[in-house]
């Protein structure tokens, strides 16, 4: 038997009030919880109630990873998305986590080869600052200089044929010595990597370090929790995107898989169906309609193909005209850039054809 849409609705405030109970009774959930840096939510206080209750009120606080573990990977998602004020404030909670200056010297060096040398020296100036501030030694304790293998194995020697030097620096400097440095475990770095391929969108990367995560230790459920944590960080299409991918592998490797829309990562299709179209989709603030543009604007710009599809759908439904698809996807081009804006058309065309539905004037 189906139940009913209200009453999963009225289960799901339930569930809220209490988390927000445990939230409040709970010392040592709100000793780790960080004050937002001042009128941080002012102008959003509803972003405020969702970084409270869920963010650091649930998310931080499950068992599937430690606090350290979550840190680490905040600090290289934040890294990588070139997020600097949220950088700052987890390098600081980094630390206080446990984790050591020459280990965020050696996330940003480990991050940098997946999402960018920029990002890498946005990240050094940030902890430099961090470390000035606590009264930390500039230098990192513990840090090592460049040590180039001698003779290396090669990983993968017939990788990129067209381009050789960037076959070299991925046997040579990557795998042969980045991924070999001892500051960070072989279970750390991947648990780096697959998190931000998932912030990072890149469908290849997941499904690569997803694996090689499972032959480094993690867990099929730290994997799922990775990519859950991750998601507030970089968006909920990220981590639809990660989980579909992983569950392939583990499929692919004959491993056990949950139930529900995202057996991968259980917990956040439960917070899909709860926190965003229960909650959120449903606030009076904004119609369906205007949330239905907001959501499609940023898919768009985001170059996030297959969510795009399913919320043009959903826009249609929700009352857009084609007309209007048409205007919001010339508009996000102009800020976002003629690559996505070019996807985004081709996007419509086919979804047009698919509901038998004229284009645009």
């Amino acid at each position: 038997m189906q139940v009913p849409r209200f009453i999963h609705k009225q289960l799901f405030r339930v569930w809220l009030l209490v988390a927000v109970a445990v939230l409040l009774l709970s010392p040592a959930a709100f000793s780790q919880q960080p004050l937002p840096p001042p009128g941080a939510y002012d102008a959003a206080p509803y972003l405020g109630q969702v970084r409270n209750t869920y963010v650091y009120g649930d998310i931080w606080e499950r068992p599937g990873l430690s606090h350290r573990d979550r840190s680490m990977i905040t600090v290289a998602v934040n890294q990588a998305t070139y997020a600097t004020n949220e950088l700052r404030l987890h390098m600081g909670r980094a630390l206080d986590n446990g984790i050591t200056q020459a280990e965020i010297s050696e996330i940003i060096a480990h991050t940098l080869w997946y999402s960018g040398f920029p990002t890498g020296v946005n990240a050094a100036r940030v902890a430099a600052e961090v470390f000035a501030e606590r009264g930390l030694p500039a230098s990192p304790p513990g840090a090592s200089s460049r040590q180039p293998a001698l003779n290396p194995e090669i990983e993968f020697p017939g990788a990129f044929p067209q381009t050789p030097y960037l076959r070299d620096l991925l046997n040579q400097v990557v795998y042969a010595e980045t991924w070999k440095r001892t500051e960070l475990s072989p279970r750390d770095r991947s648990m780096i990597t697959v998190a931000v391929g998932t912030a990072l969108y890149a469908s290849s990367e997941v499904r690569y370090h997803v694996g090689r995560a499972l032959d480094n230790g993690v867990t099929q459920e730290e994997i799922g929790e990775i990519i859950t944590h991750v998601t507030f960080y970089s968006g909920f299409p990220t981590g639809v995107n990660a989980a579909r991918v992983t569950a392939e592998v583990f499929e692919a490797r004959g491993l056990p898989l949950g139930d529900g829309s995202f057996p991968a990562a259980p917990y956040l299709g439960e917070l899909i169906d709860g926190l965003l179209n229960n909650e959120t989709w449903t606030r009076e603030q904004l119609s369906a309609r205007d949330r239905s543009l907001a959501t499609i604007a940023v898919l768009l710009a985001n170059y996030q193909t297959e969510p795009l599809r399913a919320y043009l759908h959903r826009g249609l439904d929700n009352g857009l005209t084609t007309q209007e698809i048409a205007e919001l996807i010339a508009q996000v081009t102009l800020y976002a850039g003629f690559p996505p804006g070019v996807n985004g058309s081709r996007v419509f065309a086919e979804v047009l054809q698919e509901r038998g539905m004229p284009l645009p004037d």
